[in-house]
C-alpha cells in the first residue's frame, strides 16, 4: 500500500512520529509580504535557510500545525500545484484566492531552528481603466475631482496631477479623501480658469502599467433664444439650454434689471421646471403691467458665470372676428364699386353679354290690339288707327325690345290678311271691307 504522491505508510508514519519528537526552541525568523496575480505563478523564498540545515519544511498558516505543507525530506500527499525550488524556495502555480495568506519556511538545525515568515497577498488588478468627472461642492463655490477605478484587489493607489505636478503638494488643495476604488480633491475656485485639464493617474501592485484619464473644465455656455411674445391672459414658456459646462452648471432666473439680485421662486404663477441642461420657466396668465420686460437665465459653476437675455412682449389679444368681418365688407364694396363704374361707362355691355349668351334661344312674338266696338268701316278705320298704337314685344331669353308694327310686315297682302296664326283679334274672326 503507498499513500498518495508515492510515500510508503511506514515512512510517512516515521516522519510523523519524528515531527513529533522534535523539540520546538526559540526562532530567529525575519518577514516580509509579497503580491502575487490570479492565475500567475508565485516564488516564496526561504531567506534564513543556511547552508547546514538539513531539512527545510514549509507551513501554510499555522508554523505549529502538522502535518506541514511541504518538506524537502519526507514528500506529504502534495497539490501539484505547490513544488520545491533547490531544495528550499517554495513555487505556486496557478494561484487562486484562497492561497492568500502566512507562509512559514523553517530549517531544522540541531541548535536552533531558523524560520522565515511570508504574507502572501494573491491580488487582482482591475480590469478597465479609471474614470474622471467633475462635480460642483454642495456650496457651490469649489470643484471636486472625482477619480475612480474599481474592481481589482487590493484597491489601487490614486492620485491628482495639473501640469505634471501631484495635486496633493498644492496650495489650492482644501481637502483630499479616499474611499475604496475612489479618490476625491476638493480646489478652491479662485485658481481655476476655463479649458484648464487635469489627470488621474491609477498604479496597482500586479500591473506596471499606470493608466490614466483627463478632466477638462470649463465655464457654462448658453444658447441664445429669441424674443417672446404673450398675450394678456395667455400663457408663454421662456427656455435656457446649456451647450457647454463642466462641471454641471447651476441654472436660475432673474427678472431683469429690475430686481438683479432676487431670484424667481417656482409658485404661484410662475413654473420653473429643469431637466438636465435645459430650464424652463413658465408664466401663467400674463400680465401686461407686471410680466413684460426682460428675464435673465444665470449658468455657473466653480469655474464662472454666463448670463442670457430673454425678454417678453405682453400686448392686448386682437379680435379676429371683428377683422374678418371688416375685410368681408371692404371686398363687398369693393366688388360693387367696380361694378358701378364699369355700367356707367359702358352700359351696353351687359345687353350685349345677354345677346351672345341667347343666340339660340327661341322668340315669343306677342300682339297687343286695341278694342274694336264700332263696326264696318268705323271698325277698320278704329283698328287701323289703333295698330299704329300697338306695341310688339321680343323676348330673347332674358332681353326685352319694343318696335313698330310697321318694321313686322312682310310678304305679301295676301299672307297679312289670311288666315295666318300671327294674327288675331280677342275672340273674333277679321271681318271684310
Amino acid at each position: 500500500m503507498r499513500l498518495p504522491g508515492g510515500t510508503p505508510p511506514a515512512r510517512f508514519f516515521l516522519a510523523l512520529c519524528v515531527w513529533r519528537l522534535v523539540p520546538r526552541r526559540d526562532a530567529a525568523g525575519t518577514e516580509e509580504i509579497v503580491f502575487g496575480k490570479v492565475g500567475g505563478s508565485i516564488l516564496l523564498f526561504c531567506r534564513n535557510v543556511s547552508k547546514e540545515a538539513t531539512e527545510v519544511v514549509w507551513f501554510q498558516g499555522d508554523p505549529h500545525s502538522f502535518p506541514p505543507l511541504f518538506s524537502s525530506r519526507v514528500t506529504f500527499p502534495p497539490d501539484v500545484r505547490f513544488s520545491l525550488v533547490d531544495n528550499s524556495s517554495l513555487r505556486i502555480t496557478e494561484l487562486r484566492a484562497q492561497d492568500e495568506g502566512n507562509y512559514t519556511c523553517k530549517e531544522v538545525l540541531n541548535k536552533t531552528d531558523h524560520e522565515h515568515r511570508v504574507q502572501l497577498l494573491v491580488a487582482n488588478p482591475p480590469q478597465s481603466t479609471p474614470k474622471c468627472w467633475a462635480e460642483t461642492s454642495s456650496s457651490g463655490l469649489m470643484l471636486q475631482l472625482f477619480c475612480s477605478w474599481p474592481g481589482g484587489y487590493p484597491h489601487p493607489t490614486l492620485h491628482w496631477r495639473e501640469e505634471g505636478h501631484d495635486l496633493e503638494n498644492s496650495s489650492w488643495v482644501i481637502s483630499s479623501t479616499s474611499s475604496s476604488d475612489t479618490h476625491v480633491e476638493t480646489l478652491n475656485s479662485s485658481h481655476l480658469s476655463h479649458r484648464k485639464v487635469f489627470k488621474c493617474v491609477g498604479s496597482h501592485v500586479v500591473k506596471q502599467e499606470e493608466p490614466a484619464c483627463t478632466v477638462e473644465i470649463k465655464i457654462p455656455s448658453l444658447e441664445s433664444e429669441p424674443p417672446k411674445t404673450c398675450f394678456v391672459g395667455d400663457n408663454v414658456t421662456l427656455t435656457c439650454r446649456v451647450t457647454e459646462s463642466t462641471p454641471a452648471a447651476r441654472l436660475t432666473w432673474l427678472r431683469g434689471i429690475t430686481q438683479p439680485e432676487v431670484e424667481i421662486q417656482p409658485g404661484g404663477r410662475y413654473l420653473i421646471a429643469q431637466e438636465g441642461d435645459v430650464s424652463r420657466l413658465t408664466i401663467r396668465n400674463c400680465s401686461q403691467g407686471t410680466d413684460g420686460g426682460c428675464y435673465v437665465c444665470k449658468a455657473q459653476n466653480p469655474v464662472g458665470l454666463r448670463e442670457l437675455f430673454i425678454c417678453l412682449t405682453v400686448k392686448q389679444p386682437v379680435n379676429i372676428v371683428g377683422v374678418v368681418g371688416a375685410v368681408v365688407v371692404l371686398s363687398l364694396l369693393t366688388i360693387l364699386t367696380v361694378t358701378c363704374v364699369v355700367l356707367y361707362y359702358n352700359p351696353l355691355l351687359c345687353l350685349r353679354g345677354a345677346a351672345f349668351r341667347t343666340q339660340d334661344s327661341g322668340d315669343i312674338l306677342v300682339l297687343v290690339d286695341s278694342d274694336d266696338d264700332d263696326e264696318g268701316k268705323g271698325e277698320e278705320e278704329a283698328m287701323s288707327s289703333s295698330a299704329r298704337h300697338e306695341a310688339l314685344a321680343l323676348v330673347n331669353g332674358h332681353g326685352v325690345q319694343a318696335a313698330h308694327p310697321n318694321c313686322l310686315a312682310e310678304g305679301d297682302d295676301g299672307e297679312q290678311h289670311g288666315g295666318g296664326s300671327l294674327w288675331g283679334t280677342r275672340g273674333e274672326e277679321p271681318r271684310g271691307p
